[in-house]
């Protein structure tokens, strides 16, 4: 995925859910893929609310398109109708990638540190959209003197870098947030991305 671009996901109802699972659970591969494959299924019946609340609009039946398909989407991880977006959060979680070695990108893995301290000055383009959508940004660095393996030599991170990465987001997404925006950014992320 390329800097700037990202994934929204909802936050409220899930993590109520998620507070019970415990972060020393988090110790292994198997014990992760344990805890994803127990994840909750949001609420259907306030789906179903947020469908017979459309109806009742005065409106044309479908003419918000996919913003109706957004809402009731919503709704259901919310689980509550109407959704709400009073607490919106943007996570972007930067890191550098070992296969830069290899002259993949324009830009030196340095760069990745100098676009942190942007995002911190408030100078980047997600600077401006989190302002504009009134949601708290948070730019989280992962180990940024440290870059990954070269994933065309070993594995990027071993199993226990990568279960240190992951207790880091999880423990960065606030459990009182409505929405989490997540995105990420890194010199080499394009060839990371795109790797099979």
């Amino acid at each position: 995925m390329a800097a700037g671009q990202g994934i929204c996901y909802i936050s409220t109802g899930v993590s109520r859910r998620m507070e019970s699972i415990d972060m020393a659970d988090f110790t292994s591969f198997s014990a992760l893929r344990s805890a994803c494959l127990d994840l909750p299924s949001g609420n259907p019946a306030a789906s179903a609310a947020a469908a017979r609340r459309e109806a009742v609009l005065t409106k044309p039946p479908g003419s918000l398109g996919r913003l109706e398909e957004l809402v009731g989407w919503l709704a259901q991880w919310q689980g509550r109708t109407p959704p709400q977006l009073q607490q919106v959060e943007i996570l972007v979680f930067a890191g550098n990638h070992g296969v830069t070695g290899r002259g993949v990108s324009a830009y030196p893995a340095e760069v990745t540190a100098q676009m942190v301290a942007n995002f911190a000055a408030g100078g980047a383009a997600i600077n401006q959209l989190a302002r504009t959508a009134s949601a708290r940004l948070r730019v989280i660095p992962l180990s940024l003197d440290r870059p990954t393996a070269d994933f065309t030599q070993a594995p990027a991170l071993s199993e226990q870098e990568f279960l240190a990465a992951v207790t880091q987001g999880y423990t960065a997404v606030s459990p009182a947030c409505d929405l989490i925006c997540l995105g990420e950014m890194g010199i080499g992320n394009t060839t990371t991305a795109a790797a099979k």
